[in-house]
């Protein structure tokens, strides 16, 4: 069995309103996504949340860690994008977390105009 590497992507540069939409059309393509929550003054461990979608986008900042990754490993593994944030706050942090199919990620690669990291 053999391992293939992540692909991480160059999102940090785009505009918050780009990262915005580019989230946006992920979730319209995703087959999950979920909201997490880090509150350290209860739990060291993050917590899924619900929260609707759009409320989600609220929590997007200047601050924001976006990230665009195209997750591989093994072989035998279901390869996906992983898409979301994490708000990088103090307490509560959140985390938005969605998945794509592996075929719908050049899609989004392409509109976005975006590179691989080094």
């Amino acid at each position: 069995m053999s391992y293939e590497r992540d692909i991480f992507y160059q999102i940090d540069k785009l505009p918050l309103e780009q990262g915005m939409q580019l989230l946006r059309g992920a979730k319209e393509l995703a087959y999950e996504w979920w909201t997490d929550i880090l509150d350290c003054s209860v739990s060291y461990a993050r917590q899924r949340v619900e929260m609707e979608f759009e409320e989600a986008l609220k929590k997007v900042t200047e601050n924001t860690f976006l990230f665009f990754i195209h997750r591989r490993g093994y072989d035998n593994w279901k390869w996906h994008l992983e898409l979301g944030y994490r708000t990088m706050t103090s307490t509560p942090d959140y985390f938005l977390w969605i998945r794509v199919d592996e075929e719908k990620i050049e899609q989004l690669v392409e509109k976005y105009n975006l590179e691989k990291m080094a």
